[in-house]
């Protein structure tokens, strides 16, 4: 590495002051004064923040090299003094991305506790308490805490998500300080870096802070931990101010290097512009902090609870009314408000989701999965849109030789050979893609490589790449012979290759080729065509073509060259070259991802591909996957390019609201997203087609937010730390049908609770229907608190049982979700059903056992005898609604619910008979005739009910 005295000279700022000029006007506007950070401390919009980032780094990296430290005149290529470090540190904070806080525990409390459903569940305890009801106090305080825990605990992890961040850089990092003795190079905490630090990177370290190259020698980097991407990019130094105009990328650039990202390979120092929590992948954690926004499971749950307390608030005092007017028993009358306020609430709603979630999370957990949140799973059920990042995801997250071709595009084995000799013998560091070469021949099992394994092949010299030539060469003495004879072999971009080349290699095979040349390998005048500008033009076409259909090209070209001893070469040496081939990389797809993608369609789940990536590669595992038509050979991408969508359209879009949201709708991938944008499609997604639930599939720090930001977050066990963190689901095998297998889980749970809640406020509906007869009718109160209080708990017992329910097939193939407008639409149209048997039984005790005054000794029979009516029809019922189909015929109950159900008739059935119970209800053994009566009105509300429903089907074209 060039000494500190040298790289002065390079920077020095003399040669570069016009161009600074000419371009300063543009940076001073800004209002960014030297000595301040222009991140403001006030909060702002994600756009802003990403806005400010750029306009801090453009002012380094858009100038020359030479001029960057002349903006800052404190600053120097040796690095800042210890008081100048010291300083610095005290002004901006020790270098941590997140800043520490304590957790504001009691108002994450405070959060849970305010829940509609909560709220009231806590109106009735409270009402129950003061009237002495204590039963009925217990039960809902117990339903309301099965709620608040598990949500206060997840609300408490979600703080400490970007806390994480802190595990993707490295503890320490090397930097120059001034002494009076010239530069020294140091190693510190990586905490004490700051800005205008100059810190020494080679390859494996990690930048401590936003930087910008002051001097780069072969420098490639990773930005996998942002942007999932796992092939390197080559980063050098700005010779010449930016173009007016010119506006910055943070993640597509030439010399800045984030946070977080590695070198690959070469090495070089940087400046460092910002640290803590001023950094792009700061920016990311903080949108981690924020409360999580609800999913389509809470917004379902919250409309539904609203609804239950909005008739609840109108049927309990209509009630009190009409029952305090005709028995003028006032007292009696706010107790039976009351119980009438406990039978509308379905309050086993807490209990029957949270066993619908564990059962379900249970099962998946066998199939090796962790779900993080319980809701995820019935998320899961609800989901209309799978977004999915493509690296590490719907990929193998690996670089692998796809294809071996000629200039023309036709297989050929000659290029990977040659490739395989060049990266086996270069010593430099071995890139993803040397290792891809190495690795795809030493695992192949054809015989065909059989004369370029072993130790034949030895190297005479070798040009390591650099990221300006793009290339590498190696000198090799060819086998066989007296050690004179050499080959050179170069691979590298396409365009720096064929720059070098004079001729082309004709692979048409050669009679002699074989048995005379080692490779079969043939670089006589014969056996090559020169490189006229139509073989050029093709030579571009094709990898033109290559490139379109997903492929990363490295060009091979090869020349015959004498070995002198002690001799050298050098980049002068890569001339008068013949270009042989291309080889085609890609990241391939993980093996199940097609069949996953495949039993998600037949589930109605929509995949859209969101990934950093180039279009044309997104493209390629689209169309492998099955998401985009396959192309034909005489195609073009036209046809793709309304369904491909990259994030510079996507911002132009911004503006023109109508065509935002039409882009949205239609485009199956979005390439070249920044970490903001994937979070943007995701949140328009959700919010279009009047709303629809939304995953998001990731495994990198670039999707932690899309990952949060979605209904339901799935990341993989090879995913990033703060992915994991952010995310619902984590998939501990890389098995993508396990998502598949998780919706329909997450259906099963859904509809199960459907069940519930459908026949729950359905049935209470109808109960309210009959009271409201019988406060009106009678002049006693037809069943006592107390008794209402028991039917409706073991009615809710009775369907403890759903969370194990079997689900007709039919209802598993499209998604479900919490409808409002559904709930209320089947409680008002199948909930009054049950009142004209409820009034026959009043009818009975009226005129066959003939109470009909409140001092009547009868008029516990009565209410008993209303008891048995509503509980057994009720019970019974649940057989009709748990499916639109014929019951025990068409569909049958699992055995959960067929023993529970009728072993709780049994109980019911059984209670006026059991001495004391019976007393401390008040409730008499009814006479037998009734029960002639009962079976009769079992039998024709099961009948009504069935024909109900078939009309509900036919008019709504839905059931659950």
């Amino acid at each position: 590495m060039p000494s500190v005295s040298t790289i002065a000279k390079l920077l020095s700022p003399r040669s570069s002051l016009g161009n600074l000029e000419k371009h300063g006007p543009d940076i001073v506007t800004l209002g960014i004064e030297s000595n301040k950070s222009p991140i403001p401390s006030k909060p702002v919009g994600r756009e802003e923040q990403e806005q400010l980032i750029c306009i801090k780094l453009s002012r380094f990296a858009q100038v020359s090299v030479s001029a960057i430290f002349v903006l800052e005149p404190g600053w120097s290529p040796g690095g800042l003094s210890d008081e100048q470090a010291s300083l610095m540190l005290k002004t901006h904070g020790p270098n941590i991305p997140v800043a520490e806080r304590p957790l504001a525990a009691l108002k994450m409390l405070w959060g849970a506790i305010v829940n509609p459903f909560n709220i009231l569940l806590t109106i009735l305890a409270v009402v129950s308490a003061a009237t002495q009801q204590i039963p009925t106090f217990v039960v809902m305080m117990a339903m309301r805490q099965s709620d608040i825990r598990p949500r206060y605990w997840q609300e408490m992890k979600s703080m400490i998500q970007a806390v994480n961040l802190i595990k993707s850089v490295t503890t320490n990092t090397r930097v120059l300080r001034s002494r009076s003795s010239g530069s020294e190079e140091l190693e510190i905490d990586q905490r004490h870096v700051v800005p205008g630090d100059i810190v020494a990177v080679t390859s494996g370290d990690v930048f401590p802070g936003d930087c910008v190259l002051i001097l780069a020698e072969a420098i490639t980097i990773t930005q996998a931990s942002l942007t999932g991407e796992v092939m390197p990019i080559d980063k050098t130094v700005r010779l010449a101010a930016a173009r007016p105009g010119e506006r910055l990328d943070l993640l597509q650039n030439d010399n800045v290097c984030l946070a977080g990202t590695s070198v690959v390979t070469g090495n070089g120092h940087a400046l460092v512009v910002s640290t803590g929590k001023d950094t792009y992948m700061a920016s990311i954690a903080s949108e981690l902090s924020k409360r999580r926004p609800e999913n389509a499971t809470q917004i379902g749950i919250k409309k539904v609870s609203y609804v239950l307390m909005g008739f609840m608030a109108v049927m309990a005092p209509i009630v009190f009314i009409v029952q305090g007017a005709v028995s003028k028993d006032w007292k009696g009358a706010v107790m039976f408000a009351i119980a009438v306020a406990v039978g509308i609430t379905p309050e086993m709603l807490p209990m029957i989701v949270t066993s619908n979630l564990a059962l379900s999370a249970v099962r998946v957990a066998r199939k090796k999965v962790i779900v993080k949140r319980f809701d995820a799973i019935q998320n899961l059920g609800a989901v209309r849109v799978l977004c999915s990042d493509k690296t590490g995801t719907l990929t193998a997250d690996l670089v692998r030789i796809s294809m071996s071709t000629t200039g023309a595009g036709d297989l050929s084995q000659l290029p990977i050979k040659l490739a395989y000799i060049n990266s086996l013998l270069q010593t430099g560091s071995r890139s993803p893609i040397d290792r891809a070469i190495v690795d795809f021949v030493n695992e192949s099992e054809q015989d065909i490589f059989t004369d370029i394994l072993g130790d034949s092949w030895v190297k005479q010299g070798e040009v390591p790449f650099d990221s300006t030539r793009r290339l590498l060469s190696v000198l090799v003495s060819q086998p066989g012979g007296d050690g004179s004879e050499g080959l050179l072999i170069t691979k590298g971009a396409v365009e720096e290759v064929l720059d070098r080349c004079v001729s082309a290699y004709n692979h048409q095979p050669s009679p002699s080729s074989d048995a005379s040349e080692p490779l079969g390998l043939d670089l006589s005048p014969s056996m090559t065509l020169t490189l006229t500008t139509d073989e050029r033009r093709k030579i571009l076409n094709t990898a033109e073509r290559l490139n379109g259909e997903g492929l990363r090209l490295v060009a091979v070209a090869c020349r015959e060259q004498l070995i002198k001893p002690f001799m050298t070469i050098s980049c002068s040496d890569e001339s008068e070259l013949t270009f042989v081939g291309f080889l085609g990389l890609l990241d391939p797809l993980k093996p199940d991802a097609a069949q996953a993608i495949k039993d998600l369609a037949k589930l109605n789940v929509q995949v859209r591909i969101l990934t950093g990536d180039a279009p044309a590669v997104a493209a390629k595992v689209a169309r492998d996957l099955g998401l985009l038509p396959a192309r034909q050979a005489t195609s073009s991408s036209k046809g793709e390019e309304g369904l491909i969508l990259t994030g510079t359209q996507l911002a132009t879009l911004a503006d023109d609201q109508d065509a935002y949201k039409d882009a949205i709708d239609r485009c199956i991938i979005f390439a070249k997203l920044s970490p903001y944008q994937k979070l943007e499609v995701v949140k328009a997604l959700r919010l279009g087609d009047g709303g629809r639930a939304v995953a998001f599939l990731g495994d990198g720090v670039n999707d932690a937010l899309a990952i949060r930001g979605a209904d339901v977050g799935i990341s993989v066990d090879s995913g990033t730390d703060i992915a994991k963190e952010a995310a619902d689901v984590i998939l501990l095998e890389k098995s993508l049908g396990v998502v598949a297998d998780g919706v329909v889980e997450g259906r099963i749970t859904l509809l199960n609770t459907l069940k519930y809640i459908k026949m729950a406020t359905s049935s209470n509906f109808g109960n309210i229907f009959s009271v409201l007869v019988a406060s009106a009718w009678l002049p006693y109160q037809p069943m006592l608190p107390l008794q209402l209080l028991i039917q409706n708990l073991l009615y809710d017992f009775s369907q403890a049982s759903i969370p194990w329910d079997n689900v007709d097939p039919e209802y598993l193939e499209a998604p479900k979700t919490w409808g409002a407008k559904s709930i209320i639409r089947f409680m008002v149209c199948l909930g009054p059903f049950s009142s004209p048997f409820d009034i026959i039984t009043f009818s009975i005790n009226w005129f066959h056992y003939g109470i009909r005054t409140l001092d009547n000794p009868l008029v516990p029979r009565a209410q008993t005898n209303w008891f048995l009516e509503g509980s057994l029809t009720q019970l019974f019922i649940i057989h009709f609604l748990r499916t639109g189909k014929l019951p025990f015929i068409q569909s049958r109950a699992s055995a959960p619910v067929f023993f529970t159900t009728f072993g709780i008739a049994g109980i019911a059935i059984a209670i006026p008979y059991i001495p004391k119970v019976n007393t401390a209800l008040h409730m008499t053994p009814p006479e037998p005739v009734f029960f002639a009566y009962l079976a009769a009105m079992v039998a024709g509300y099961a009948l009504v009910v069935h024909i109900a429903k078939t009309l509900y089907q036919l008019a709504f074209k839905e059931w659950l």
